[in-house]
């Protein structure tokens, strides 16, 4: 059944003028279209059952914009979702008044500042937010604090553990919110210790509410004076960890293990941890892309927190075949005292999500149950925190 003809006339005339997006209120029967005069309004008179109705009005907009009907056909959007769309045709897509194709457009890394400011004026959702501002190019841009603020607006309803976490991560980009917007989020996470991951993740370093440095911060940086000139690895981490900035990162992270929703959450904190105690000097034999995977000289992932341990405490002590490098032998030497907690260096440095691996197989727990079948793993990462505060 073909359009009314009034309702392809004003279409015609709609889509005549430079138009940047078009949205389709289905229950309301009305389609808006964003032009450079601002936005305009047409309510649809329908011919036929409104859901058919509906399609015959998206296979006239598929026509006129990607010169085929169908509207936006679910290979095709597979294949956008993957960023194999060219800028020079996403603003196409959002003339469809489809929101996957919207999705589309909004995941493909060449969208632009203009065409994710179209987008979101398409279609308002915390998944697009998100989306976009993965994009340097949109967080930099004027929509980026926009998306922001609407994150921010969105984290009380949010109902997906991860999704809060990743809403978090990306505001706190800089440059986004307001200092006072972070303090807010801040002080959320007491509550919402998930919170706490996303500013493990991208604010490491610069933590609201910084505690005092370690008792013995400034005896460590008179002893390894010499050593932190050299730039010695070891020397340098041991420092940072003692210092103001490295205190509040661990009492946070030790926060942040208390009451973890699910093996995500769980993975993404173990996973900051292990990235901000990276020390790029592993022990011989081993290449630093395999150091950084968590893998054992073997090349296999490490999923028994327990043999990382009783690696790390060979490793200290050149036992059998394993000898410690030149860089952690210098600081033995200066700072026999810190033993404990150079071993702690080396075990967080080590523990990656894949010590998950054997519980998640065995189980799909989640919250205080999940919590104590992990405790065997908890406990051994709570200890080495601990021993650095």
């Amino acid at each position: 059944m073909p359009l009314s003809n009034e309702d392809s006339l004003r279409l015609n005339v709609l889509l005549a003028q430079k138009v940047s997006a078009i949205r389709i209120d289905e229950g309301k029967l009305i389609i808006y279209g964003l032009t450079q005069k601002g936005e305009a309004k047409i309510q649809l008179n329908p011919t036929t059952r409104n859901d058919k109705y509906i399609q015959e009005v998206k296979d006239f907009l598929s026509t006129r914009a990607l010169g085929v009907a169908g509207g936006f056909p679910m290979y095709i959007s597979s294949w956008n979702r993957m960023g194999d769309l060219r800028n020079s045709n996403l603003d196409k897509l959002l003339l469809l008044g489809e929101e996957e194709a919207v999705s589309a457009v909004v995941n493909n890394k060449e969208i632009t500042p203009e065409i994710a400011k179209n987008a979101w004026w398409t279609v308002q959702s915390a998944d697009n937010a998100r989306s976009m501002l993965g994009n340097k190019a949109i967080v930099q841009a004027d929509i980026g604090k926009e998306l922001a603020s609407f994150l921010v607006e969105f984290l009380p309803f949010e109902e997906d553990p991860m999704s809060m976490l990743i809403s978090v991560r990306l505001v706190l980009q800089a440059g986004l919110i307001a200092e006072a917007e972070v303090l807010k989020l801040w002080k959320k996470a007491k509550s919402k210790n998930t919170l706490y991951v996303g500013f493990l993740n991208i604010r490491s370093n610069s933590l609201p509410e910084q505690v005092a440095e370690h008792i013995g911060y400034q005896q460590l940086t008179d002893k390894l004076s010499i050593l932190l000139e050299e730039k010695n690895p070891y020397a340098l981490m041991i420092c940072k960890l003692f210092s103001a900035a490295g205190q509040t990162f661990l009492k946070t992270a030790e926060s942040a293990f208390k009451r973890p929703p699910n093996y995500d959450v769980v993975g993404a904190l173990i996973e900051s941890i292990r990235h901000y105690i990276f020390v790029a000097c592993p022990e011989a034999g081993q290449s630093r892309q395999a150091y950084e995977l968590g893998l054992t000289l073997s090349g296999t992932a490490q999923t028994d927190i327990n043999d990382i341990i009783s690696l790390v405490s060979r490793i200290y002590r050149e036992e059998g075949q394993l000898d410690c490098s030149k860089e952690l032998k210098a600081v033995q030497l200066v700072i026999p005292e810190f033993s404990e907690q150079l071993q702690a260096i080396m075990c967080l440095s080590r523990i990656s999500q894949t010590v998950l691996a054997p519980t998640i197989a065995k189980s799909n727990a989640v919250g205080t149950l999940m919590r104590k079948k992990l405790k065997p793993v908890f406990d051994p990462i709570l200890a080495n925190l601990k021993s650095l505060l």
